[in-house]
C-alpha cells in the first residue's frame, strides 16, 4: 500500500512538472500572489504552545501576536488562505473578498476538497482562519541607527456562519494597511506548484527563491550560513548542533523537491551554507 501511494505521489509530481514546462503560467491561468511579507520570513509550521512567535532574515524581524483564546496560525492552511487573500486583491484590486456561498465553496476555492470530522478540511480551514485573523504582524527593521517598525492586522471585521447551507457574510473586508502591502509589494507564484506542495517548509523556500534570487545583483553572490536559514526557517528545531544538523538535513531534502520544479534557479548547497545568485523569477511580474 504505501509503495502504490509512492508512485502516486511521484507520477502526479511529474506529471505537474510537464504541465508547468509545456504550459507557462500565463497560459495556464494559474498566477497566484504572495506579500512579500511571508517571501523573507515564514509563519510557524506547526502548533506551538505560545502566543508569541519570531522569525528573522538579516534586519528584518517579522512577530506574529496571538490571541491567547485561539493561538497562533500554523502549517499549510494559512499559508495557502494567505496566497488566495494576495491572488484575489491582485485580480479584484478591491479590500473586499468574496469568500463564496458556504464554507464547501470557500474551501474548494482554495484548492482543497471539503471533508469532515475532526482532522478533516472543513475543521482545520475554519480553526486556521480564526487564529490568523485574530492575530496582529509585527514587522521590525533595524540597522545602526535606524528602526522601523509597522504593526498589521489581516480583517478590519469578519462574521461568518460555519456549515453547509449558511453563508457566513459572503465577503471579508482586508485592513488599510494590509490592502495597501499586498496590493504594491506581492510577488507572483505559480499555484500548481503551490497545489502540488503539501509541506509548509517547502512552500516557504519556494516563495522565498522567487523572491529572493531576483533582487540580488545581477554581479554579485550572496552567502547564507546554515545557522542564519535556520533563524529563518527553522521554528521547530532546538537550539542546540543537533538541531542545526537536523534542520540542514530537512531543508536540503526540501529545497532539492523545490529546484525540480524551479530548476532555473541559481543556487548552490555549501558546507556552511547556500550560495545564491541572480535568477529569472519561476513566474514573470506583470503589470495590473
Amino acid at each position: 500500500m504505501k509503495c502504490k501511494k509512492k508512485i502516486k505521489f511521484i507520477n502526479k509530481n511529474v506529471f505537474t512538472k510537464l504541465n508547468i514546462d509545456s504550459i507557462s503560467a500565463i497560459n495556464n491561468k494559474s498566477i497566484g500572489y504572495i506579500t512579500s511579507i511571508l517571501a523573507c520570513t515564514s509563519i510557524p509550521h506547526s502548533n506551538i504552545k505560545n502566543t508569541f512567535f519570531k522569525r528573522s532574515n538579516g534586519n528584518m524581524t517579522l512577530k506574529i501576536i496571538a490571541d491567547p483564546e485561539y493561538g497562533l496560525p500554523y502549517g499549510l492552511i494559512p499559508r495557502i488562505i494567505m496566497i488566495w487573500l494576495c491572488t484575489e486583491v491582485k485580480l479584484t484590486k478591491s479590500p473586499k473578498l468574496y469568500l463564496g456561498k458556504n464554507q464547501n465553496e470557500f474551501i474548494k476555492k482554495l484548492g482543497l476538497s471539503p471533508t469532515g470530522g475532526k482532522y478533516g478540511s472543513i475543521n482545520r480551514v475554519k480553526n486556521q482562519m480564526i487564529r490568523l485573523f485574530h492575530s496582529t504582524i509585527s514587522l521590525t527593521y533595524h540597522y545602526k541607527n535606524i528602526h522601523k517598525f509597522s504593526n498589521l492586522t489581516i480583517v478590519d471585521n469578519i462574521f461568518f456562519c460555519w456549515g453547509k447551507k449558511n453563508v457566513f457574510n459572503n465577503e471579508i473586508k482586508l485592513s488599510k494597511k494590509f490592502y495597501e502591502e499586498v496590493k504594491h509589494t506581492s510577488l507572483p507564484v505559480d499555484l500548481r506548484v503551490i497545489k502540488i506542495m503539501r509541506s509548509p517548509l517547502a512552500i516557504d523556500i519556494y516563495i522565498w527563491l522567487t523572491w529572493r534570487t531576483r533582487i540580488i545583483n545581477n554581479k554579485k553572490s550572496v552567502l547564507i550560513s546554515w545557522k542564519n536559514l535556520k533563524r529563518q526557517f527553522g521554528s521547530n528545531y532546538s537550539n542546540t548542533c543537533k538541531g542545526l544538523s537536523n534542520f540542514k538535513i530537512e531543508f536540503i531534502k526540501k529545497l532539492n523537491y523545490v529546484c525540480f520544479f524551479y530548476p532555473q534557479v541559481n543556487i548552490w548547497i555549501l558546507k556552511f551554507g547556500l550560495k545564491l545568485k541572480n535568477s529569472c523569477p519561476h513566474v514573470p511580474y506583470l503589470s495590473y
